[in-house]
């Protein structure tokens, strides 16, 4: 008969040791991986060392690395629709270019364009000084009637204002005078010839008549001279010779010398006015100057500019911020300002609208020329991103990839670009919407962990 023994209290405390022993190796052993997944551990970290290598920014790795790249999804990562984004690689199928669908892109090859200079500086709208004209009496008098307003368009020999003389009726009495001497003087000479021929007179008086003769149709030569001047044109003259009471009048008209336009005028009817008055200003509008000033540091590119040809320009003008004006050096100046150390510039611009009025500040860019053989983009091309300039440049078929730029000189909507082979097709139009394709990743685009 067997019997089963009571476990007596140091029995039990054995046993409870024993217990906790085993419990606590059973923890151990569950937290140490078995070697199999210690070397699955160590296999993965080997292969995720060269993603770390490769991170940061696709403008910093060749092309050659960013095409070669293989994602986790065994192709190339610019191929990948997930992966692309992190090697800075977008996508434009034909349909993009395709005019007919919208044409959202379109392209452009990185080749040589010249790229002149731009000399800019501030400069103001004048008056071409050469078709501009205060215009006066030739003779003192009083105002009687004003035939223009401001503003208006004349034509050249159009009578512009009267002024009544005393020196002017008296040049018309003495043509008159003239023109009666000058017939006595005729028929004497010609009576004295006859009288010779006759050997009735002798030839002294044959040459004292055709003297008089000659000194008459000088001192006629000269009247006609100050009736011209006086503003009377030679239909005038023939009328007042024919006579009338309008013959004696004293009314001088003041004409124009050019078409031209009225810009000031200084008159009041019964006013005096005298020879050198600015009591009308004439000036043709149709063509300014715009005077500005150069460095002299770069008074010599300009000459050089000059020696080949007509240096170009632009002017803008506040009042139209959305209008160039074109236009040409025509003066450099031949000494420079003490104070400025700058020459003054002349440029000329037609100005057929009118637009442009004496006076106006004015921004004006000289045109010089520059050297071709770098590369030049559009600047629609370059983009930017956090700091650094780029383009899109195709890399195989629909895919282009960011390729990093670097700008120089800008003129008429072209950059000068290095960075990039020549030939290569860049994308100009819709730039941006591959720019915003790339930068997905940013937000989280890209493969999944």
């Amino acid at each position: 008969m067997s019997h089963t023994r009571p476990h007596s209290p140091g029995h039990r405390a054995v046993l409870g040791s024993l217990a906790l022993l085993l419990a606590t190796a059973g923890c151990q052993k569950a937290n140490v991986p078995a070697t199999g997944a210690a070397d699955a551990s160590k296999e993965s970290q080997r292969t995720a060392a060269p993603v770390a290598k490769a991170e940061g920014s696709d403008l910093n790795r060749s092309v050659r690395d960013l095409l070669t790249a293989t994602c986790e999804h065994k192709i190339p990562m610019y191929t990948c629709d997930e992966c692309r984004y992190e090697v800075g690689v977008a996508k434009a199928g034909e349909e993009m270019f395709d005019p007919a669908q919208g044409g959202k892109l379109a392209t452009i090859r990185a080749g040589s364009r010249p790229l002149g200079g731009g000399s800019d500086s501030n400069g103001e709208i004048r008056l071409n000084e050469e078709r501009a004209v205060y215009l006066s009496p030739l003779a003192p008098g009083v105002v009687r009637s004003i035939l223009v307003d401001l503003g208006v368009r004349v034509l050249p020999g159009q009578a512009l204002f009267e002024v009544e003389s005393n020196e002017f009726r008296q040049a018309k009495a003495d043509l008159l005078r003239i023109e009666a001497a000058l017939k006595l003087a005729e028929a004497t000479a010609t009576r004295e010839r006859d009288l010779h021929e006759k050997g009735v007179c002798p030839r002294k008086d044959v040459l004292e008549a055709e003297a008089a003769l000659g000194q008459t149709t000088a001192e006629r030569s000269a009247v006609v001279g100050r009736l011209l001047a006086f503003g009377l044109d030679q239909h005038a003259i023939d009328q007042l010779l024919v006579g009338g009471a309008v013959s004696q009048s004293g009314l001088m008209p003041v004409r124009a010398p050019f078409a031209g336009t009225v810009l000031e005028r200084s008159l009041s009817l019964g006013a005096q006015a005298q020879p050198g008055d600015k009591l009308l200003l004439l000036a043709d509008t149709s063509r300014v100057w715009v005077i500005t000033t150069v460095y002299e540091r770069e008074v010599a590119a300009l000459l050089r500019a000059q020696r080949l040809g007509p240096v170009q320009a632009t002017v803008s003008v506040a009042a139209y911020p959305d209008l160039t004006f074109k236009g040409h050096v025509e003066q450099v100046g031949g000494t420079l300002d003490e104070a400025t150390r700058t020459a003054r510039v002349r440029v000329v611009v037609d100005n057929p609208d009118n637009l442009l009025r004496a006076g106006m500040f004015a921004r004006v860019r000289l045109l010089l020329p520059g050297a071709s053989g770098g590369l030049t983009l559009p600047e629609q091309a370059v983009l930017e991103d956090e700091g650094r300039s780029f383009v899109f440049v195709r890399a195989a078929g629909p895919y282009f990839i960011r390729r990093p730029v670097t700008t120089g000189r800008a003129l008429d909507g072209w950059v000068e670009v290095g960075g990039i082979e020549p030939g290569a097709e860049v994308v100009v139009k819709g730039a941006f919407l591959l720019k915003s394709d790339v930068l997905r990743s940013k937000m989280g685009a890209g493969c999944a962990d």
